[in-house]
């Protein structure tokens, strides 16, 4: 069983009586203001059945056409409009089910209740079903058994009297004008035989004011009685709720943002830190790169006195790439290396040299008195890994020409 409050005011203004039931703890019955009630329910968040005594809560019945059922919230509250005291506006209306052209209302002030609700709400207390007492006491309805049952339900407690005479029909009188009122509503119903009734009170003292009360006509009424307090009756579908539209169970986003707004600010607070911290890093990132640019213009401008310093960055870079030595001239400084003393020691005279650094070739035009030479030096230079491949050769007298293409093996 997870922990249940009802609380109960006789009329606005008025002190709560509470029953506090918890798990494995005995039931807790209370009186007092908001103060005591805080005190006894302690810290949390606790939800709570209302209960609404006293004659501030009006039951009434009334008439609709089919062709006003979609609009009866905006409707009905105008056909009480000469009979309650002050603007309609002033009111709160709950509604039960409309049917077979007929709906029953509660209504009340909504300032009070209103203020009743805000108070509970700063001790941590939603209330999630306000009923009127005087629909509280049951009786047997046509969906109860197969024919009306004709029962009136009455119940007396604290000088008040709460009488249900229909499935949502009933209201709360003093107990100084019960006798009257319960005369009238015999008259109203034009009735030959008395109702069969249910009395209810909290204890044998009560109850036994209430059967003194009653008129001479229902003297001979039948019924039976029952030791009990409000709060021990359950609400049936014939009990209107008056947590409807601005008094309806919402998401509570007021003691979410209680419980979270420490951590909100915090996170807010961080947030402005990091942002401020941010636009700092921008700003500084900004100064540094105009100064970067700044010392690549004055660079450029040393290279480049005049002219527009357009993209300076991207123009050094390629007067720089001009300057550089064409690629592979350190492979051809080592190919000569090898292959110039091959052609000192072989006795063959060296006519021209040609370099190409897209293959790293090189090109000798040779001159020999006999073309043994010539072949010789070619072994030698393979002899010495390299590639040695003779393109030409030619004869005039004693003089034998050639060209020579020699490159090293790839690895």
């Amino acid at each position: 069983m997870s922990d249940s409050l009802t609380l109960y005011i006789s009329h606005y203004g008025s002190d709560f009586t509470w029953l506090f039931r918890r798990k494995d703890l005995p039931d807790e019955l209370g009186h007092g203001d908001t103060e005591a009630l805080s005190n006894t329910l302690g810290d949390g968040n606790h939800q709570a059945k209302l209960i609404v005594g006293g004659p501030q809560t009006v039951v009434r019945r009334l008439s609709y056409a089919e062709a006003e059922k979609r609009h009866l919230r905006k409707l009905m509250p105008f056909q009480l409009e000469e009979e309650v005291v002050g603007d309609i506006d002033q009111f709160h209306f709950a509604f039960g089910t409309p049917a077979n052209g007929e709906i029953n209302l509660v209504y009340t002030e909504r300032a009070p209740l209103q203020a009743l609700f805000s108070a509970l709400t700063d001790i941590n207390v939603e209330v999630v079903q306000a009923l009127p007492a005087a629909l509280l006491p049951s009786c047997p309805t046509e969906t109860d058994a197969q024919e009306p049952a004709d029962i009136w339900a009455i119940h007396w407690q604290d000088q008040l009297v709460s009488v249900r005479f229909g499935e949502s029909a009933g209201f709360t009188i003093n107990a100084n004008n019960f006798n009257v009122a319960i005369e009238l509503l015999l008259t109203s119903q034009n009735r030959v035989t008395p109702p069969q009734l249910k009395l209810s009170a909290p204890d044998e003292s009560q109850l036994e004011q209430l059967q003194q009360q009653l008129p001479a006509s229902l003297s001979i009424a039948q019924g039976d009685t029952r030791i009990c307090s409000l709060w021990d009756f359950e609400a049936d579908a014939g009990t209107i709720d008056l947590c409807q539209r601005e008094f309806s169970q919402r998401l509570p986003i007021e003691r979410w943002w209680g419980n979270w707004r420490k951590v909100a600010y915090v996170g807010v607070a961080a947030l402005v830190v990091y942002l401020a911290t941010l636009l700092f890093s921008i700003n500084q990132l900004q100064n540094d790169n105009l100064e970067i640019r700044r010392n690549i213009e004055q660079v450029f401008r040393t290279v480049v006195p005049n002219g527009p310093a357009i993209d300076p960055e991207r123009r050094l870079r390629i007067m720089a790439r001009d300057l550089e030595p064409s690629t592979g001239g350190s492979a051809v400084m080592v190919l000569l290396d090898r292959v110039l003393p091959a052609v000192a020691e072989g006795g063959v005279t060296l006519k021209g040299v040609y370099y190409s650094s897209d293959n790293a070739e090189l090109s000798l035009n040779l001159q020999a008195e006999t073309f043994n030479a010539i072949e010789s030096l070619r072994g030698s230079l393979e002899g010495q890994g390299l590639t040695a491949e003779l393109l030409s050769a030619s004869a005039q007298g004693n003089t034998h020409a050639a060209r020579i293409r020699v490159k090293q093996e790839l690895q």
